[in-house]
């Protein structure tokens, strides 16, 4: 009875550990993200981003177009203060194309906000030790999984983006606003509330009257505001307004996405965009559809052709602005 009871005991140690093992590595899988998306984008650009267009707007500010959100450049007598940096796969390309500018060091980096396209570079910038600035909301992001709201543009639905390593956040974090001085130029960096998402930096190069707004203000037709991560439509509605209350009519604008702009282009998005939500939520009211809706609104935000039809991501509107309401 003795061997018995001491078999037995053994027995019940050994299904435990069974238990918490097939538990541990259960909990493991069910904990990995599915970067499939991710790594799909990631291989896309590496194979077909192989140079950036550089648009000069003086001897001290440049603008790198492609492969990822727009790049701002300002050039200091010393230094360089890079806006964004795109994806780590293409640092190389990104260096490339700085130095066809300059040769001066990069002395800080600032993020606009934390999504992969326009921060991903933080993965190779970060290891050579250039300080990244951002708003502290986008570190927070930045430090864990996210998932980006697909119900405006299909082709998001299900994107994960993964955690970023220790080395890639950034080291400089604010609330509201931020100063920085470098070479006679005063760099101001505003968070206007939620928007795009809830991170978003608006950068005003203030002596140069020229200003970067990510993906708050972009040119390809319906912004994209990530409902997932602290975005809203009717938050960018009202940092539009924010942003064109910040320049005047000589402001040089550079968006996220697209070409350079004037404060009008700002406004006119933010008119377009209140004229969508008041009537969505008119129309919400008195019980029409959604295509009731879009077809009340004569309006149509075409951009960039290889976007999808306009007319979809109207719809795609209507509902995101439903959602918003309910929540």
């Amino acid at each position: 009875k003795i061997v018995y009871l001491k078999l037995n005991t053994i027995s019940m140690k050994l299904n435990l550990l069974l238990f918490f093992f097939s538990t541990l590595v259960t909990l493991s899988w069910a904990q990995t993200p599915n970067l499939s998306k991710y790594n799909e984008e990631i291989k896309k650009v590496e194979k077909t981003v192989k140079y950036f267009e550089v648009e000069k707007i003086n001897d001290q500010f440049y603008m790198l177009i492609g492969g990822g959100g727009n790049v701002g450049i300002y050039i200091s007598d010393e230094n360089v203060v890079m806006v964004d940096n795109k994806y780590e796969i293409i640092e190389e390309v990104l260096m490339s194309s700085l130095r066809e500018i300059t040769a001066k060091p990069i002395k800080y980096i600032i993020n606009t906000h934390y999504h992969h396209d326009h921060s991903d570079g933080n993965r190779a910038f970060g290891k050579m030790g250039i300080p990244i600035i951002s708003h502290e909301n986008a570190k927070i992001r930045m430090q864990k999984v996210t998932t980006l709201y697909g119900g405006i543009y299909d082709f998001i639905d299900g994107f994960v983006q993964g955690q970023y390593p220790s080395e890639a956040l950034p080291i400089i974090t604010y609330n509201s606003k931020l100063t920085l001085s470098e070479g006679g130029e005063a760099i101001e960096m505003y968070n206007f509330g939620s928007g795009h998402t809830d991170g978003d930096t608006i950068i005003y190069f203030k002596n140069a009257n020229i200003m970067h707004t990510g993906d708050a203000f972009v040119r390809y037709g319906y912004p994209y505001v990530d409902l997932n991560n602290g975005g809203s439509i009717k938050g960018i509605i009202e940092v539009l307004g924010s942003i064109a209350a910040l320049a005047d009519d000589q402001t040089v604008i550079m968006p996220g996405h697209g070409n350079l702009s004037s404060k009008q282009d700002v406004l006119d998005l933010r008119d377009s965009l209140m004229n969508l939500y008041q009537k969505t939520i008119l129309g919400l009211e008195n019980g029409r559809s959604y295509q009731e809706i879009a077809d009340s609104i004569e309006e149509t935000l075409v951009g960039d052709p290889n976007m999808p039809k306009a007319e979809i991501t109207k719809i795609n509107y209507i509902k995101s602005i439903e959602l918003e309401l309910k929540n």
